[in-house]
Formats: structure tokens, C-alpha cells, sequence
């Protein structure tokens, strides 16, 4: 009865499988996982503060940092301090990578002025700016805040009939002259040559200043073509690694291995399901993470079935032996993660980048394999215990004195 449901439990296994990898087109890591700036190519920039900086600050300008990145349409940019004065910002897939580290590196300090160059607006009196079209140009209509819609109506008033001007990082944008006393709370920035101009213009505004001037201190960009060798390099890495490892299990653990590779089938789906949840971004240190987490979850069945083996050798009947088996392993293998996820975290919290997404889908992995390896093993040996395979412990565990 219990092999019947054994078979039944890795039939449903192996169609849940089929499945997924035919309605993910035969590649549900690269399909559905988001690639990172080595897998698809794209735009790294280092930028370093100019002069005494804070941590606040730096804090500040990552954030500033991470709007901007989404004026380009990156869906998984990575932007992460490194040291005490530099930012490294990543753009995935960027395709005019002049514009994006001419966007990325600018103050964008707004500041309006009067005839004789008084500040009378900045950026903080800001609360919108978005970009329009206005008869044959393109323009950008200002709303401004509280403060800022009594400040400019003020100004207008006393400079009716004067130019104010307009400047964005002490570039003079347009110095149009009032007209009439403006106390709405909205202003205009004409002379735009394109609607996409005054859109990437208009979201640097929203984004808001850096609160510390930056300088481009290092731009990398990584071909597509260098991508997409990597991707298929890894994927044949991942499927060679996978492929020993299931022929491992086979050979010198027999029936107990295959199933142990059945619990590592179910182990590749929660992990890619988990990446999937969270929106991870997939690089080749996290290619890395998810072969070695492999690794680690078959080194917790190769401690289980050595000591089952020794109590099989004891003298215990075979169901006494399983329970026996995963209740001395649980204390090494849990040790062993513990130390693999506490490492993983401190890599995740101290790295930068690709560091990053190492450190993510090890820790992920670790802890996804200890479920597997000591629920999903457990269960299916104990649905194996009464079957023909089981009873003859040479094709079960490949015998008790360790030989093949």
C-alpha cells in the first residue's frame, strides 16, 4: 500500500515538473527571473561624493539615485552604497547609456531667480513637475507647495514685468518675463526641443536634488552579446552540476539516492518559486548561489543516509532506523546551515551588487534544502519503508559496509 502511494507521490512529482518547465518555455530561471547587469548587459557608474559627506546624506542621494533610475524603464535597477562616499548604480538592459550617466550624475537644483540674482524659488518648494505638450513645443508645467505658491506670487507681483529666471544645476533654462501676478501655484519651463526631453527633465525634478554634489569616478558597460554568453554558460554549468549530482546519489545510494534526487526535484521548484515571489534579479554569483545551496542540500541526504546506515548496521528494523537516522543528523545538518545562513546574511548586509545576489539565493537555497532534505527525504523513505526495493538494503542504501 505505502509503495502504491510512493509511486503515485513521484508520479505527481514528475508531471508537477513536466509542467512547469513546458509552460515556462524550457527555461523558468531566465524566462521568469529578471537578469542582472552580467547576464543581460547594460550600465554600471560608480559615483563618489565631492568633499565631507554624512551617512544621511549618502542615504538621501541612494534614494534620489533609485528614482532616477526609473526614468530609463529598468524594472530591477540595483543601486547600493559602497564605502562611506560612493554610490554604484547598475541599469540592466540601458540602451543610451550617455543619457543615463548624464541623468544619474546631475545635482538637479532648481533655483529661480530675480533680475538681479536672488534666489527666490529652489527645488524643495516643488510638489510636482510633469511634462506637456503646448501648441507646436514642449514644456513643463510646475505645481508648487504651500510655501513655494506664496513665495512666487510674491515675486511675481514685485517683479511684473521683469524677467525671472529659471535655472536647473546654474544652467539657464528659460528667463521668461512676467506678465501678470502668478498666485496659483503654477509656473511654466518652455523651450524644450522634444516631449521625451521635457520627460526625462521633468522626472530629474521630481527625483529632487542630491543633497551632496557626485563625480563619475568609473562607467562600465557590458555588451549584450557578452550576456548572453554568460547566460548560456551558466545554464550548461547549472545543468552539468545538477546532472553529477543526481548520478552521484544513484550510484552509491541506490534507491535512497533516487529518491533523494526526487526531494531535490522539489527543492529546484520552491527555490525558483521563492526567487520568483520576491522579484530577485538573477546574476551569475546568484547562478553560483543556487548550484552550491544544490550542493548542500545532497550533503545533508549523504549525512542522513550514512547514518542510517550505521544504525541499520546496529541491528534496528528499518523503520526505527529512519527515525533513529534523521533525529543524529538533524543536529549536524542544522548546525551546518545555521553557520551557511549567518554567513550568507552578513555577506548580503555587508556586499554590494552581485555580492548580493550571491549571498540571496544561498541563504534562500540553505534553508529551502533543509526543508526538503529533512521533510521531503524523510517522507518518502517512510513511503518506501514496506516496498521490495527497501527490503533488499543493498538496492535500497547500496549496502551497509559503504561499498557500491
Amino acid at each position: 500500500m505505502r509503495g502504491n502511494r510512493l509511486a503515485a507521490l513521484i508520479a505527481i512529482i514528475v508531471v508537477v515538473a513536466g509542467v512547469w518547465v513546458y509552460f515556462t518555455r524550457f527555461n523558468p530561471v531566465t524566462n521568469y527571473i529578471p537578469e542582472g547587469l552580467d547576464l543581460k548587459g547594460g550600465l554600471m557608474v560608480v559615483l563618489q561624493a565631492k568633499g565631507p559627506v554624512t551617512s544621511q546624506q549618502m542615504v538621501q542621494a541612494e534614494a534620489i539615485m533609485a528614482r532616477r533610475a526609473n526614468i530609463f524603464g529598468v524594472s530591477e535597477p540595483a543601486i547600493s552604497l559602497q564605502g562611506n562616499n560612493e554610490i554604484i548604480v547598475e541599469l540592466p538592459g540601458i540602451k543610451d547609456p550617455e543619457a543615463a550617466i548624464k541623468t544619474i550624475g546631475e545635482t538637479a537644483q532648481l533655483l529661480f531667480k530675480s533680475p538681479s540674482g536672488k534666489v527666490i524659488l529652489t527645488g524643495s518648494d516643488l510638489t510636482n513637475a510633469q511634462a506637456a505638450i503646448q501648441g507646436t513645443g514642449y514644456v513643463i508645467d510646475l505645481t508648487l507647495n504651500a510655501a513655494g505658491t506664496a513665495k512666487f506670487a510674491a515675486a511675481t507681483q514685485k517683479y511684473l514685468g521683469k524677467p525671472i529666471g529659471i535655472y536647473l544645476d546654474n544652467h539657464l533654462l528659460t528667463n521668461p518675463v512676467v506678465q501678470s501676478v502668478i498666485s496659483q501655484g503654477n509656473a511654466q519651463i518652455t523651450g524644450y526641443t522634444s516631449l521625451k526631453a521635457a520627460q526625462q527633465q521633468a522626472e530629474l525634478l521630481n527625483g529632487g536634488a542630491l543633497p551632496v554634489p557626485m563625480r563619475i569616478i568609473e562607467v562600465r558597460t557590458v555588451s549584450a552579446t557578452l550576456g548572453a554568453q554568460s547566460v548560456r554558460a551558466s545554464e550548461l554549468a547549472g545543468l552539468g552540476a545538477m546532472a553529477l549530482i543526481v548520478l552521484f546519489m544513484m550510484i552509491f545510494y541506490r534507491f535512497a539516492g533516487f529518491l533523494a534526487d526526487v526531494a531535490l526535484a522539489v527543492y529546484l521548484m520552491l527555490l525558483l518559486g521563492v526567487l520568483i515571489a520576491f522579484h530577485a534579479v538573477l546574476t551569475l554569483p546568484g547562478v553560483a548561489g543556487i548550484i552550491l545551496s544544490a550542493g548542500i542540500a545532497v550533503d545533508a541526504n549523504v549525512i542522513i543516509f550514512a547514518r542510517l546506515r550505521d544504525e541499520l548496521r546496529a541491528g534496528h528494523p528499518l523503520g526505527t532506523a529512519i527515525d533513529r537516522g534523521f533525529r543524529n543528523a538533524f543536529r549536524a545538518i542544522a548546525d551546518s546551515n545555521v553557520s551557511t545562513i549567518v554567513a550568507a546574511i552578513v555577506l548580503y548586509y555587508f556586499g554590494t551588487g552581485e555580492i548580493k545576489g550571491f549571498a540571496l539565493t544561498l541563504a534562500i537555497g540553505v534553508g529551502i534544502s533543509f526543508i526538503t532534505a529533512v521533510g521531503v527525504t524523510r517522507g518518502l523513505l517512510k513511503l518506501a519503508e514496506d516496498t521490495t526495493l527497501v527490503r533488499n538494503v543493498r538496492l535500497f542504501l547500496g549496502g551497509l559496509g559503504g561499498e557500491a
